[in-house]
């Protein structure tokens, strides 16, 4: 065996870097804050949001909400304002301080069954409160006002679109 020791090329050493010690430290610290606040308590406060979210978009005609009773969800609702496209949903909410998503979700064979070509999806987490979720109802208020005639500008005029 020889004394004379060889360095290699990079990609022959396999050499990994620096690992990720800051992310591992971040995810550690995360864990425990989710810990100390206990998972059961997350998901009872995400539910208990879910109701009164569900509640509250019944305050707003043309609503129609997506998916299982607020007992068996996550902290996610997803709805459809009648006769108005997602999107001016989506840009509206935005105008008025209030972030939603809106779209088909990765989900195209979920919205081919539920008839539509994309929903609006309000999501909300641990620091989540029902202020913000009033704040969402009052920017549908608006929304409604805005384009509740159903004249919608990404919809064609046969289906009751702006006429330019």
């Amino acid at each position: 065996m020889s004394a004379r020791a060889e360095a290699l090329k990079p990609a022959i050493a396999g050499e990994a870097g620096t690992p990720p010690i800051g992310e591992a430290v971040g995810m550690g610290a995360a864990i425990d804050y989710l810990s100390q606040i206990g998972i059961e308590a997350i998901e009872e406060h995400e539910q208990t949001l879910a109701a009164y979210t569900l509640e509250r978009l019944g305050d707003v005609p043309g609503v129609e909400a997506f998916g299982p009773p607020a007992e068996r969800r996550a902290g996610i609702v997803s709805f459809d304002l009648e006769g108005i496209h997602p999107h001016d949903v989506a840009q509206i909410l935005d105008w008025e301080g209030v972030a939603i998503r809106a779209g088909h979700h990765c989900c195209e064979p979920q919205m081919a069954r539920l008839g539509v070509a994309a929903t609006n999806r309000a999501s909300f987490y641990l620091h989540t409160i029902p202020e913000e979720i009033d704040r969402l109802v009052a920017g549908l208020h608006k929304v409604k006002e805005t384009l509740g005639n159903g004249a919608s500008p990404t919809r064609g005029r046969r289906e009751g679109g702006v006429r330019r």
